[in-house]
């Protein structure tokens, strides 16, 4: 409760700071007034001055509040994305992201984490630093499919935290397709690509390709390609550092199954 109250706080003075020194200032030079004053209806008058002020100064914050939140676009800024697709054999594998972003919000409580497997049966669900606390499954292959994850403690306006997801995928039927993707809607520094295939042999050595398409196409597969990326034999693992990638492109990393 003490943080909260203290986080409230520093947030009132970040909004509303100059308002809050004017509302002060009248409000104290009343207050001194009053000691010198003696007729009932000045006190009155005063005192209803005062808690006119406060009722102003109250309004004028929870306005500010407000237009904060109306104009965010996004809930979070997202600085960093560490994606990790791992597979022991065509029909078992991975998919884990660790995204570092920032709150936009007075208060957080849980995350919307949407996510889409081409795949037939659902993957198991799970996070490492956030409790699932649902996942929706929309059952529309144009339609992302969404987990809940909640926070163990609440995220405050402006705090950094990291998200967890990861997805135990099932494909005994063989009906996923091979590749990891990213909506960019909003600026991000990096996104770490790494995709681990313990299955393939030795002598593979096909490379990976780095695509991309813009998010409003009508064309379902319009892609730009952008980069080759090798297969290290050694590690049996692609891997790419994707920078600054461009606000309103989907981004794909695709390889052979």
């Amino acid at each position: 409760m003490t943080k909260l109250l203290k986080k409230i706080i520093s947030l009132i003075g970040f909004i509303n700071f100059k308002v809050f020194v004017t509302f002060a200032s009248l409000a104290s030079i009343f207050g001194i007034a009053l000691i010198f004053v003696k007729e009932k209806w000045a006190i009155i008058f005063a005192l209803a001055f005062i808690c006119l002020m406060l009722l102003a100064f109250t309004a004028s914050l929870i306005y500010a509040l407000f237009k904060i939140i109306d104009t965010r676009t996004h809930k979070y800024d997202s600085k960093s994305t560490f994606v990790k697709f791992e597979a022991t054999s065509k029909k078992n594998s991975s998919y884990e992201v660790y995204k570092l972003i920032q709150s936009k919000e007075p208060i957080t409580t849980e995350l919307e984490y949407p996510f889409k497997w081409s795949g037939t049966f659902l993957p198991i669900i799970s996070s490492n630093l956030q409790t699932v606390f649902n996942v929706v499954d929309e059952k529309e292959s144009n339609k992302y499919d969404k987990a809940i994850l909640k926070f163990k403690k609440p995220v405050y306006f402006n705090e950094d935290y990291v998200i967890h997801f990861k997805a135990e995928i099932n494909d005994s039927d063989n009906k996923g397709l091979p590749y990891v993707q990213n909506r960019i809607k909003q600026d991000v520094d990096i996104i770490h690509y790494r995709v681990i295939l313990k299955y393939k042999s030795n002598r593979y050595n096909k490379n990976a390709i780095l695509e991309r398409q813009e998010l409003n196409t009508k064309i379902s597969d319009n892609f730009e390609k952008i980069a080759d990326v090798y297969f290290d034999n050694i590690t049996k693992s692609y891997e790419y550092h994707l920078l600054n990638p461009e606000i309103g492109y989907l981004y794909r990393l695709s390889w052979e199954k």
